[in-house]
């Protein structure tokens, strides 16, 4: 377990339950990124098979990943001891078939794992690492995953271009208002939202570092994974800033 920085954001309580409530409000293809990844899985409904989830939050994907696969195991990596709260009161009907360890993307959270993932999956979580970290990140899961193993990344993607990708934040920036204003996203979270606000696009040319929003294109990150040596990186769904990636670690 890591010590996290005390300004981390998702380190209040209060701030990890408001975010686990209006998720799928917050991000209008939130559900949809999850079936995408859900389906991209390659294996029977009986069959026994070891997942990450990184940046797992308060475990809804690996709710539905045990739910759909009764024989799967879901090791949840997340920096936030809240979320990791939420997830094992969430997730404690799966009693064996879950691991929960606290650490940050970039820290050395596979030397933790006691057998090597068939698959390593991570959703609206990766966008934060600026670019060197993202490199070493995938590096690591290439490093991490069984032979025949996969990575999928469900995740936001900009645009090459500064002003669509700027017109792509104010479109979402009026998609959390009005959850906000109609009470689908708690108030709580308005401050939150505001500050999401303040970073993307307000401030919208200035320099981003890690924990912030720093999203790459959807090409530059394929071509990371190619680089640390899977076979295999593509594109296979998006819609707007959203998008899924799928890594194979051999081909076929």
């Amino acid at each position: 377990m890591t010590s996290n920085s005390t300004n981390y954001r998702w380190n209040s309580s209060a701030a990890a339950e408001a975010y686990d409530a209006a998720a799928p409000s917050i991000h209008p293809y939130y559900e949809k990124v999850q079936d995408q990844i859900l389906d991209l899985l390659p294996f029977t409904g009986g069959a026994k098979f070891e997942v990450v989830d990184l940046g797992a939050g308060s475990g809804r994907l690996a709710e539905r990943v045990l739910t759909r696969f009764p024989r799967a195991r879901v090791t949840l990596v997340d920096q936030s001891e809240p979320f990791l709260g939420i997830a094992e009161r969430r997730l404690a009907g799966f009693a064996g078939r879950t691991a929960f360890l606290q650490h940050r993307l970039q820290d050395d959270w596979s030397s933790a794992l006691d057998t090597a993932p068939n698959v390593i999956v991570s959703t609206s979580a990766i966008h934060h690492l600026e670019p060197a970290e993202k490199q070493a990140l995938f590096a690591k899961c290439f490093d991490a995953l069984a032979p025949d193993g996969i990575f999928i990344n469900g995740d936001e993607y900009r645009p090459a271009d500064d002003q669509e990708y700027l017109a792509l934040n104010e479109w979402w920036w009026s998609h959390m208002s009005m959850g906000l204003n109609d009470g689908r996203i708690p108030e709580t979270f308005r401050a939150t939202l505001t500050e999401w606000h303040d970073r993307n696009i307000r401030r919208f040319a200035e320099p981003k570092k890690s924990g912030d929003d720093c999203l790459e294109t959807a090409t530059v990150q394929i071509d990371y994974l190619r680089n640390v040596g899977f076979a295999s990186a593509d594109l296979v769904w998006s819609e707007k800033l959203w998008g899924v990636i799928v890594a194979r670690k051999a081909t076929a």
